[in-house]
């Protein structure tokens, strides 16, 4: 089989049908005016050509969800999916940035059973981004609209047809067993096409920053000023983490149900730019002041994770930046500590 091939629009419902036949699928959907991943029955539901407000970590990583449940001193884990997951229209900034929290839940130190069983077996088909949004810096981060990592096959939206290309050896054991996907083999326009796409997307971007030494830089800045001066600005409302893809910072709370023995254990999102994510029981707060909380996550993203695991937690999808309510965009923060470096 060939490593791209062309497949008609008209005919995506059999490549969504083939995906249901093997896997719980899921894919950007719009509702209230928002693009999020939400699970599908059907192509119908797909909204494809526009990048979600909402990244794909909920699908692997849900905002609340239940790690065991007790009764009478017994303890009981949830089991797995019935189905392994498939993940279709996820953008390439996501697909990379589920690589980085496999790398915390999955593949590190620690192995997180509620991640793996979800991640694990998961087929993560991407569609390359023709139209970036205002905001989007991937290649700052060694990425772009088209980039593959992370992904098991890779879209390309030509206008009437997609190119579909394995990028592993899971998508393309997946392409190559669906014999009922009508797949057809691009021609050179078809292709010709797909290249002035991706030029296109390309030379739309604002220009790439070197950021490669920001982690050295930071190393010297903790007691910047610049420090005072972001969080004179910062509401700490956490919109940022909570719409990042790779922020991944959860509480553990333990719920009981009244006058039974029964309860369970919830894990939920939680984050560093909350007054209280530090708090201790004792009542002492080692982060008390927006200063040091907005110092914590910027710290976390572009030093202490490139410590831990030799790479940015960032993949520029600019969520935070066309979201923060006072505009404090994380390319500028970048920008004035390069600058004071």
């Amino acid at each position: 089989m060939s490593d791209i091939l062309k497949l008609d629009k008209k005919r995506l419902d059999k490549f969504v049908a083939a995906l249901l036949s093997e896997y719980r699928l899921f894919g950007p959907v719009e509702a209230n005016g928002l693009t999020r991943f939400a699970e599908v029955e059907s192509a119908d539901a797909l909204k494809l050509d526009s990048n979600t407000d909402e990244s794909a970590k909920g699908i692997f990583f849900p905002q609340v969800e239940t790690i065991l449940t007790y009764e009478n001193g017994k303890t009981e884990t949830p089991s797995g999916p019935d189905k392994p997951i498939a993940v279709l229209g996820i953008r390439p900034c996501d697909a990379r940035s589920l690589l980085m929290l496999d790398k915390v839940f999955g593949t590190g130190k620690y192995n997180d059973s509620c991640w793996t069983r979800r991640y694990e077996n998961a087929l993560i088909i991407s569609v390359g981004c023709n139209t970036p949004r205002a905001g989007c810096f991937c290649n700052w981060l060694d990425l772009g609209p088209f980039s593959k990592q992370g992904s098991d096959i890779a879209l390309t939206d030509i206008g009437d047809a997609l190119l579909v290309e394995s990028c592993s050896e899971k998508g393309r054991g997946f392409l190559e067993s669906s014999d009922e996907i009508p797949f057809r083999k691009p021609t050179d326009d078809d292709l010709s096409k797909a290249a002035g796409v991706r030029e296109h997307a390309e030379s739309s971007m604002e220009d790439k920053v070197d950021i490669s030494s920001i982690k050295a830089v930071l190393d010297k800045s903790w007691d910047s000023s610049l420090w005072d001066e972001l969080a004179g600005k910062c509401l700490s409302c956490a919109v940022c983490a909570y719409l990042c893809p790779t922020c991944h910072c959860f509480d553990i709370q333990d719920e009981k149900m009244p006058g039974t023995s029964r309860g369970r254990r919830i894990r939920i999102w939680d984050t560093c730019m909350a007054p209280q994510f530090t708090k201790e029981a004792s009542g002492h707060n080692p982060r008390p002041t927006g200063k040091k909380r907005i110092r914590q996550r910027v710290m976390h993203k572009f030093n202490y994770f490139v410590d831990v695991f030799g790479e940015i937690a960032c993949v520029g999808c600019g969520r935070c930046v066309r979201s923060c309510p006072v505009n404090l965009d994380i390319r500028y923060v970048i920008k004035r500590f390069m600058d004071a470096g």
